[in-house]
């Protein structure tokens, strides 16, 4: 029934984005004529994407492409979910009569492209190591924004006002439940993580679907949560990194976060990394424990956080139990 239930929300979702969707493309193609590729009087997602990805995004498709680890690749199954390309790494073993965690991974600009590879980013790596997976049995969705989308809606500001940004958390909503309709999931242990953009995809996911979730790493991102946002995340379990001297997200968006859910109630933990820079990716998904000597100090909101040192085995001792 909770399934159901989430389902329809899902689903009530998409007349409105469908609407949303034509408007901003009428809109973006009357101040960008040229962003229409073919010259045929009408703007598709496609031209839109491609315009922003230039004109906004100023990112280079597949910047990751360059992915030759054919263990890494071959590890997570490829597929395609209405235009969504997506990984898929499945436990080695699967059970019968057994349910497994879900992993929601979510890649930064890096991995943005069409080739659902530039996806598979470091942390991903981390996943398809053999001894990983014998001691996290789990399914881990890795899927890949297309040109012109961001995990979540479009930023607030008068630079993108004018374009048509396609959020990509919607058709990804519909694709975890796909999954669990699927596969053996348990519902009681899906998790959401990621880094930089991903990171900001992390916090968006939570905002958007906050009882859906056990647990959070959200790293290096911004938080996007309004005042009356910050009540929603309270249930949440959430450990948060951010390198001291990140040049490209500004720490102080994870301190901010860090305070505002504090001051609700929130178990929110925080890690900030003493002199790293905008990779913190690389500590986040190989924390072992704090260490003084190097600045990597853990912060916790209260007594109600679970002080687990390890990032991979707090994450999973985390269960839903509301």
């Amino acid at each position: 029934m909770r399934l159901i239930a989430w389902l329809l929300f899902v689903f009530t979702l998409l007349p409105q984005a469908r609407a949303d969707k034509q408007s901003e493309l009428a809109h973006m193609l009357s101040k960008y004529p040229q962003a229409d590729a073919n010259q045929d009087g009408s703007l598709t997602e496609e031209e839109a994407g491609n315009y922003v990805l230039r004109n906004l995004q100023r990112k280079r498709p597949n910047r990751g492409s360059g992915i030759r680890n054919r263990g890494l690749i071959d590890a997570y199954e490829a597929h395609t979910y209405k235009k969504l390309p997506y990984r898929l790494l499945k436990p080695t073993t699967i059970k019968p009569g057994q349910q497994y965690p879900l992993v929601v991974s979510l890649h930064g600009s890096g991995g943005i492209g069409n080739d659902n590879v530039s996806n598979l980013r470091s942390w991903n790596a981390v996943m398809a190591r053999p001894d990983w997976r014998k001691k996290y049995p789990s399914f881990v969705l890795v899927p890949q924004r297309k040109p012109g989308g961001t995990w979540g809606p479009k930023p607030n500001s008068a630079r993108a006002k004018d374009y048509y940004v396609r959020n990509d958390l919607l058709p990804l909503l519909e694709l975890i439940a796909k999954i669990r309709q699927e596969q053996p999931i348990d519902d009681a242990r899906i998790y959401a993580l990621g880094s930089s953009g991903g990171g900001i995809g992390t916090w968006n996911i939570l905002l958007a679907q906050p009882d859906l979730f056990a647990a959070a790493i959200p790293v290096c991102g911004r938080f996007p949560a309004k005042p009356e946002d910050y009540a929603k995340l309270t249930p949440v379990p959430i450990w948060c990194f951010h390198g001291s001297v990140d040049q490209l997200i500004d720490v102080e968006q994870s301190r901010h976060a860090f305070s505002e859910l504090s001051k609700a109630g929130g178990m929110i933990k925080y890690t900030e990394l003493r002199g790293v820079k905008h990779n913190s990716w690389i500590q986040a998904f190989s924390y072992q424990k704090d260490d003084a000597s190097k600045g990597y100090i853990t912060k916790r909101s209260n007594d109600r956080c679970d002080p687990t040192s390890n990032s991979w085995d707090w994450l999973f001792r985390q269960k839903k139990t509301r």
